[in-house]
C-alpha cells in the first residue's frame, strides 16, 4: 500500500471532530471525505457507488511513512532507583512459547542488547541468559547453554554477586522429570564488578534499544507467559532463591527489594502493580493478554475471580498491537445537518486506479444525541467488523489447502491484492488469525489500519476461494437498497448500543440488523431486549448473530476481547481461561449463558460453508394469515432469491435455524427455508456430541436456514431471514426483485405507526 490510514473513532456526530492518520510513501496524498453508498464491484451487481462531499479537508497533504510496531510488554519510566550499581538479584516465572527464534526479553534495564545496564533474556539459542555492562564499556553475557522446551513453565533467576564477580542463573522446570536436561543451575565468573547505569526504561518481556536518533525502541518481544517479576538490589542467597520458588512473600526475604510486580492485580486496566515499598508501578503496552493461568495454577478454580492468586500471568506476544500510535495526518470537523451515513476519508495518490495507491477509512455518522431524522435506523455491526478485522487465515497454507479440499477446488494464490499483501507483511491479526506462537488471537482495536473494513473488500474463503463481499462491503448491500427504494434512514453503531443503552433505539419504530452481527455485549443485547420489550421492531437480516460473547476494555473504547470455547471456531482458549480480562464475565457462546440467539430473533447459528448460496421455498407458516403482509406480491410456489451477489443465492455462507428448545417463541412462524445444501455446509461444532461423519448438508437436516415471522410485546414485532447472503440479493433487477419485495413489505409494515 502505497497510501494507507486509519481513524480515531468510528461513530461520530455533527459538530464532532474525526482524526484520521496517515501513512504515505509519495511525497503528496489527496484527502476527500465521500459517503459510501454500494461497496461491492461484482460485475453481475450495481457496482461501487460513491458520493464524494465537498469539505474543508479536500486537498492535498505532505506524506510520510509510518510503521506499524507490533509486540507487546511492561513499561516502568526510567528511575534512578532501578539503576542497580553492585549485586543485583532478577528473578521470574516463565513459559516459553517459541524458543530458538531470536533473543527475547525477560526482564531489561539497558541499551540495546549488547549496550549497558542488565537484563535476563532467554537468548536466540533459548537458554537462560544474563547481560552485564559496566561503566568502562564492557559488557558480559553468561548462558545456562541448555535450551527451554515451549509451553512448560520455569523458575528463572540470576544472582550478580559484584564483590567476587560471580553469577549464578537458575533455569528449573516447575514440573521436573528424570534426567531433565533443562534442569540447570549455573555458576560462572564475570569481569564485571559494576553495573553502568542508564536512562532507558525498566521492560518485562521485551528490551530497550536506543541505537536510532529516536527515542528507545523496544524490541526483542518475549512470546509467552511471564509471572511474578523481581529485582533486588542483593546477591541472594541459595536458601533465599528456594523461598522465592516456594512462593515465599519477597518483602520478607529480603529488605532490598526494589520491585516485584504482581500480574494477579487489576486485571481489566493498562496498571501492572508493585508490590514492593517503591511502588514502580508499569504499564501494559499493546494489550498483552491478562487473567491468564500461572505456574501454580491448580485447576480447581476456572474463574480468575474466585481465585486470582492462580492467575497471575500475562501472556505476551510479538505481534500484539493495541495502537499504532500514528501521527495524525488531518483531522474533520462533522459539518451540522451531515446526513446519517456511511462515510469515508478517501486517499488517493498518483495512479490512483491501482489497488496500492488508493484507501477508504471508513466512519458513521449519527445523528446528534436525542435526535431522530427517521423511523428507520441501520445499527452497524462495528464489533463484528473489529474481529473480522485483517482477518487472514488464507495465508496459512494449512488451512487454504484443506478449506480447498473441501470445496474440490484448486487452492488459490494469496495474498494477491496490496491491502492483503499489507496485512500479512504487518501482522495485523484478526480474532481469527493466530501468533506467532499458535496461540489464538483474543482482542482487537480500531486505532490501526483495517484493510477488509473497507468498501471493495472480499472475503476470500467464499465461492470457491474466488471471494465475496463480508462484513462492512456486503453490509453496503442494504444501505444502497435502502437508498434506491427512497426510505430515510439514520445509521448507529453497536458500539454506541454499548455504551448508551435502549435510549438511543428508542426514538425508532425499526432496528434493521447487518448481514452478520455475530459479536455482542451484554450491554448491547440489554440494550436491544429493553428496546424490543416496549414495542420495538427488529428486522434481522443476516445469519450467525448475536454469537459470541464480547467485551469493551475499559478506557479503552477502541478495543474489543473474546475468549473462544465450544463454538464453531478456529481456536480455542486454553483451559482456565474462559474469562474475559477486561469485564470479568465468563466468555464463549451467548448460549451456553442461556441467552441463544433464538431468544431473541427467533434463529440461531445451525450451518456454515463457502461454496455457494441458495434459494428459499415457502414453508405453510407462510400461509397464515398474521404473515399475509410480507408475502403481497409473492406468488405460493414462487422460488425465493435463487440469485445474489454473495455466492449466488439469498440463503447461504452461514445460516440460522428456528429451535423452540434453544428459546423460539412458541407463536413464531417458519415463513421459508433454505436447504438442500452440498456438504460444503457443515452443521455448527456445538450441537454435535459425537463424530460421525453425517454432519454435512447431504445428510443434516439441520443444514438448512430459515426465515422467521413473530410478534414481540406492545405492538412489537421480529422478521428474521437467518442468512448472511439475504441483502446481496436485493440489488438484483434493478432492485425489482422477490427478496427486496419481502424486504419492503416488512420494512413499511415495522416502519408503520
Amino acid at each position: 500500500m502505497n497510501v494507507v490510514g486509519y481513524a480515531n473513532r468510528l461513530s461520530v456526530q455533527p459538530g464532532e471532530t474525526i482524526r484520521f492518520m496517515v501513512s504515505c510513501k509519495s511525497p503528496s496524498y489527496r484527502a476527500d471525505i465521500v459517503r459510501l453508498i454500494h461497496g461491492d464491484t461484482h460485475p453481475e451487481g450495481p457496482g461501487f457507488k460513491e458520493e464524494e462531499i465537498r469539505t474543508t479537508v479536500s486537498r492535498e497533504y505532505p506524506g510520510y511513512e509510518q510503521s506499524i510496531r507490533s509486540g507487546s510488554y511492561v513499561i516502568v519510566p526510567h528511575t534512578p532507583t532501578l539503576n542497580v550499581n553492585g549485586d543485583l538479584t532478577l528473578q521470574a516465572w516463565i513459559y516459553p512459547t517459541t524458543v530458538g527464534i531470536g533473543t527475547q526479553g525477560i526482564i531489561t534495564k539497558c541499551s540495546g542488547h549488547n549496550g549497558s545496564g542488565y537484563g535476563l533474556y532467554l537468548d536466540v539459542e533459548g537458554s537462560l541468559s544474563l547481560q552485564l555492562g559496566d561503566t568502562d564499556g564492557n559488557t558480559d553475557k553468561l548462558q545456562t547453554g541448555t535450551p527451554m522446551e515451549n509451553n512448560r513453565w520455569y523458575f528463572v533467576a540470576a544472582v550478580f554477586d559484584s564483590t567476587n564477580q560471580r553469577v549464578i542463573l537458575y533455569q528449573k522446570p516447575v514440573v521436573h522429570w528424570p534426567k531433565d536436561i533443562t534442569n540447570t543451575i549455573i555458576e560462572q565468573p564475570t569481569p564485571i564488578s559494576n553495573i553502568s547505569p542508564t536512562l532507558e526504561p525498566f521492560v518485562i518481556g521485551a528490551y530497550s534499544n536506543r541505537n536510532t536518533s529516536e527515542s528507545s525502541l523496544i524490541c526483542g518481544h518475549f512470546n509467552g507467559k511471564i509471572e511474578g517479576p523481581k529485582i533486588f538490589n542483593a546477591a541472594l542467597s541459595p536458601s533465599e532463591i528456594k523461598g522465592l520458588m516456594d512462593g515465599k512473600d519477597p518483602n520478607e526475604i529480603s529488605s532490598d527489594l526494589i520491585g516485584s510486580w504482581d500480574f494477579s492485580r487489576d486485571f481489566s486496566t493498562e496498571l501492572v502493580t508493585d508490590i514492593s515499598r517503591y511502588r514502580l508501578h508499569g504499564t501494559a503496552v499493546n494489550m498483552p493478554a491478562r487473567a491468564m493461568t500461572g505456574h501454580n495454577w491448580k485447576g480447581t478454580d476456572v474463574n480468575y475471580n474466585n481465585a486470582p492468586g492462580q492467575y497471575g500471568a500475562i501472556y505476551f506476544h510479538d505481534d500484539d498491537l493495541d495502537d499504532a500510535k500514528w501521527q495524525v495526518g488531518f483531522e474533520f470537523i462533522v459539518p451540522e445537518h451531515t446526513k446519517s451515513g456511511v462515510y469515508a476519508a478517501r486517499l488517493r495518490t498518483d495512479n490512483w486506479e491501482e489497488d496500492a495507491n488508493e484507501d477508504h477509512i471508513p466512519f458513521f455518522v449519527r445523528p446528534r444525541r436525542g435526535t431522530t431524522t427517521s423511523p428507520i435506523v441501520f445499527l452497524a455491526p462495528t464489533a463484528s467488523y473489529l474481529a473480522y478485522a485483517n482477518s487472514h487465515t488464507w495465508s496459512n497454507p494449512h488451512t487454504r489447502a484443506r478449506l480447498s479440499k473441501l470445496m474440490g477446488v484448486e487452492a488459490a494464490e494469496y495474498p494477491v491484492r496490496p491491502q492483503d499483501k499489507y496485512v500479512v507483511d504487518n501482522r495485523l491479526h484478526s480474532m481469527y488469525d493466530r501468533h506467532t506462537d499458535n496461540s489464538g488471537v483474543g482482542y482487537s482495536s480500531y486505532l490501526r489500519p483495517i484493510m477488509n473494513m473497507r468498501p471493495k473488500a472480499v472475503s476470500q474463503t467464499l465461492n470457491l476461494g474466488k471471494g465475496a463481499a463480508h462484513q462492512l462491503s456486503a453490509d453496503l448491500h442494504l444501505t444502497d437498497w435502502l437508498e434506491a427504494k427512497g426510505y430515510e434512514f439514520d445509521i448507529i453503531t453497536d458500539e454506541d448500543l454499548h455504551f448508551e443503552g435502549a435510549d438511543i433505539l428508542e426514538p425508532y419504530k425499526v432496528v434493521l440488523t447487518g448481514s452478520h452481527p455475530e459479536y455482542w455485549s451484554a450491554q448491547m443485547l440489554d440494550g436491544l431486549e429493553d428496546y424490543m420489550s416496549q414495542g420495538g421492531r427488529l428486522m434481522y437480516l443476516g445469519g450467525n448473530g448475536f454469537y459470541w460473547v464480547t467485551s469493551y476494555a475499559p478506557g479503552r473504547p477502541h478495543v474489543v476481547e473474546i475468549r473462544r470455547w465450544r463454538g464453531t471456531e478456529v481456536w480455542e482458549a486454553d483451559p482456565g481461561e474462559f474469562y474475559h480480562s477486561t469485564s470479568g464475565e465468563l466468555g464463549g457462546l451467548w448460549r451456553f449463558r442461556g441467552r441463544a440467539p433464538q431468544k431473541l430473533t427467533g434463529v440461531g447459528f445451525s450451518a456454515q460453508g463457502f461454496d455457494s448460496s441458495l434459494p428459499y421455498h415457502r414453508q405453510p407458516g407462510s400461509e397464515d394469515d398474521r404473515a399475509h403482509f410480507i408475502f403481497e406480491g409473492i406468488d405460493k410456489d414462487e422460488v425465493i432469491g435463487d440469485f445474489g451477489l454473495v455466492m449466488g443465492g439469498a440463503g447461504g455462507f452461514e445460516v440460522d435455524r428456528a429451535d423452540i428448545s434453544l428459546g423460539t417463541p412458541p407463536h413464531a412462524l417458519i415463513l421459508a427455508t433454505t436447504t438442500g445444501f452440498s456438504d460444503v455446509y457443515q452443521h455448527v461444532i456445538e450441537e454435535v456430541l459425537m463424530s460421525d461423519s453425517m454432519q454435512g448438508g447431504s445428510t443434516n437436516p439441520l443444514v438448512k436456514g430459515d426465515m422467521v415471522y413473530f410478534e414481540g410485546p406492545n405492538n412489537g414485532g421480529v422478521f428474521s431471514v437467518g442468512s448472511i447472503a439475504w441483502c446481496g440479493s436485493l440489488s438484483e433487477n434493478d432492485y425489482m426483485n422477490n427478496v427486496s419485495r419481502i424486504t419492503e413489505n416488512v420494512l413499511r409494515k415495522f416502519a408503520s405507526e
